[in-house]
C-alpha cells in the first residue's frame, strides 16, 4: 500500500513567537503599571529633537529701564546667550534569551514571565538612579551644568555678577533652615540681576527625612518647640505639593526645595521604550530585548535650591 508522506522542516523557537511574545509584553507592561515612578515627581519629561543631542540656549535680557528726562533719547541694551545646556542622548537596554529546550518543554511561559519582570525592573532602576544622581552630584564641582558650576552653588554666573541657590549655611532639615531657604528663594534674581517671583513647589528629600518633612509641612503650629506660634509654611500655603521622596539619594541629610522655574529639571526622551523579540537562527533560542534612549539633567539651576546638610 502506497502512503503519501508529508515532510516538514524542524520546528524552531521562532514558530512560537505569536504565543510567547504577547505573554511577555503583558508581564512587562504590568510591572510599569503597578509601580509609581519617583523620578517623575522631580523631572519633567520632554520630547527630544531628532539628533544625537539636544541644546538649550539660556538667554539674558535687559536691566531696569532708566528715567528719560524730557527730550532725552532712549538708550539701547543688548540681550544674548548666557550659556548653552547640552543633553547628550544615551541608549539604555537589556535582553535575555530563552533556549529552544525551554520553549519545547513549555517552560518559556513561566520563566519568561519572571524574567520579563526582572527586565522591566532593570530599566526602571536605571532611570531612577540616573535621575537621583543629578541630585547626588548637586554639590560636586566635577559635575557642572551649562553655566560651568554644579547644580547647587553660591556662584552661578549672570551678566552682572552671580546668584546662589545653595543655602548660605549648610543645615539639616528643620523649621528654621526651611524658612531660611524659602526666604532665599524669595530673593531670587534673573540673569540680569532683576528680582523675580519664584514659587516654591515641593520639598525633595531622602527617605531619612520623610517624616521630618511631613511634620514641617502639615503642622499647624511651629514644629519642634512649645511655642504657640503658627507654622507660616502651612498658613501661607507654601510647598503645597508636599514632599517628593527619592529612594536612591545617597546623602540622607541633603534636601532641596523645588521651585516653579520653567526650564529646570528635565528628562529628554529621544526614543521611548521599545520591546522586541526575535529568534536566533544558529541556536534556535528566543531573544527578548527592551531599550530606550534619553538623557536627564537640568537647564535652569533656579529650579532646585538645596543644601547638603551637616
Amino acid at each position: 500500500e502506497f502512503r503519501r508522506v508529508l515532510f516538514r522542516s524542524p520546528m524552531r523557537s521562532t514558530d512560537f513567537r505569536s504565543i510567547v511574545e504577547p505573554i511577555l509584553n503583558e508581564c512587562f507592561d504590568g510591572v510599569y503599571d503597578q509601580r509609581t515612578d519617583e523620578w517623575s515627581r522631580v523631572f519633567r519629561e520632554q520630547e527630544g529633537i531628532p539628533r544625537n543631542y539636544h541644546e538649550e540656549p539660556v538667554l539674558y535680557g535687559f536691566g531696569a529701564a532708566p528715567q528719560l528726562p524730557d527730550g532725552t533719547p532712549v538708550s539701547y541694551q543688548q540681550g544674548g546667550v548666557l550659556f548653552l545646556q547640552r543633553y547628550v542622548y544615551q541608549v539604555f537596554g537589556l535582553a535575555f534569551a530563552l533556549t529552544k529546550v525551554l520553549v519545547e518543554d513549555g517552560d518559556h511561559i513561566r520563566i519568561g514571565q519572571v524574567y520579563a519582570r526582572h527586565l522591566a525592573q532593570s530599566l526602571i532602576e536605571t532611570k531612577e538612579t540616573l535621575s537621583a544622581n543629578v541630585l547626588n552630584r548637586a554639590f560636586n564641582s566635577a559635575y557642572p551644568g551649562g553655566d560651568g558650576v554644579q547644580l547647587n552653588s553660591a556662584s552661578h554666573p549672570i551678566v552682572n555678577g552671580t546668584f546662589s541657590n545653595l543655602l548660605s549655611t549648610a543645615a539639616n532639615l528643620s523649621q528654621t533652615s526651611l524658612e531660611q531657604m524659602l526666604i532665599q528663594i524669595r530673593q531670587a534674581v534673573d540673569n540680569n540681576g532683576k528680582k523675580i517671583r519664584l514659587v516654591p513647589r515641593q520639598l525633595v528629600v531622602a527617605p531619612g527625612n520623610v517624616f521630618q518633612a511631613e511634620v514641617l509641612l502639615k503642622s499647624v503650629l511651629r514644629a519642634g518647640n512649645a511655642n504657640n506660634d503658627i507654622n507660616p509654611i502651612k498658613s501661607i500655603g507654601l510647598l503645597d505639593e508636599g514632599a517628593a521622596v527619592l529612594s536612591r539619594l545617597t546623602n540622607a541629610s541633603a534636601w532641596w526645595v523645588q521651585t516653579d522655574a520653567p526650564e529646570g529639571m528635565k528628562l529628554l526622551m529621544r526614543r521611548k521604550l521599545e520591546k522586541t523579540m526575535e529568534g536566533d537562527f544558529e541556536t534556535d533560542s528566543m531573544r527578548y530585548k527592551a531599550t530606550e534612549r534619553y538623557d536627564v539633567g537640568f537647564t535652569d539651576p533656579r529650579a532646585m535650591y538645596g543644601t547638603p546638610g551637616v
